[in-house]
C-alpha cells in the first residue's frame, strides 16, 4: 500500500481515522485522536476491530482494501451496527492547509553564517 492515505468520518460523535504507517501497509485506527488498534495490512487487505468509547462502549470493525483491487489506492470501510459506512480518503495536513509555504529569504544571515565559517576558518590556520 502506499504512503500518506489517511481516512475520517465521523461516526456517533466520535472522530475515527485509518492512517498508513509506510509502504509495509500497516495502519493504526484512532479514535478521538487515540490509538485503539493496529492491522497488518498485507497484500490481502485487512480488518481490525475497535471500540468506540461510551456507556457501554460499542464495537467497530474497519475494513482495509487490497489496494490492487482499486487502482493502487486501497479503501476504508467503517462497519457498527450492522451498518456499513465508507470512510472518505481525506488529505494529510491539516483542513485549509495548502502545502507549506517556504521562509522569507533571509539574505543578511546567509551573510553572516558565511562570514563567521570564513573567519573560524582564518583563525584556525594562523595558530
Amino acid at each position: 500500500m502506499a504512503l500518506g492515505h489517511r481516512f475520517h468520518v465521523d461516526q456517533d460523535g466520535h472522530s475515527v481515522t485509518v492512517q498508513f504507517l509506510g509502504a509495509s501497509g500497516r495502519f493504526e485506527v484512532l479514535v478521538d485522536g487515540k490509538v485503539v488498534a493496529y492491522g497488518s495490512g498485507r497484500r490481502a487487505g485487512g480488518a481490525v476491530t475497535a471500540e468506540l468509547p461510551g456507556d457501554p462502549p460499542r464495537p467497530v470493525r474497519v475494513i482495509v482494501s487490497n489496494p490492487g483491487e482499486m487502482g493502487g489506492v486501497p479503501f476504508c470501510v467503517l462497519e457498527t451496527g450492522g451498518m456499513r459506512y465508507l470512510m472518505p480518503q481525506v488529505p494529510l495536513g491539516g483542513a485549509g492547509e495548502g502545502p507549506a509555504r517556504p521562509g522569507p529569504y533571509r539574505p543578511v544571515r546567509r551573510l553572516r553564517r558565511s562570514l563567521r565559517r570564513l573567519l573560524r576558518r582564518l583563525g584556525g590556520r594562523s595558530r
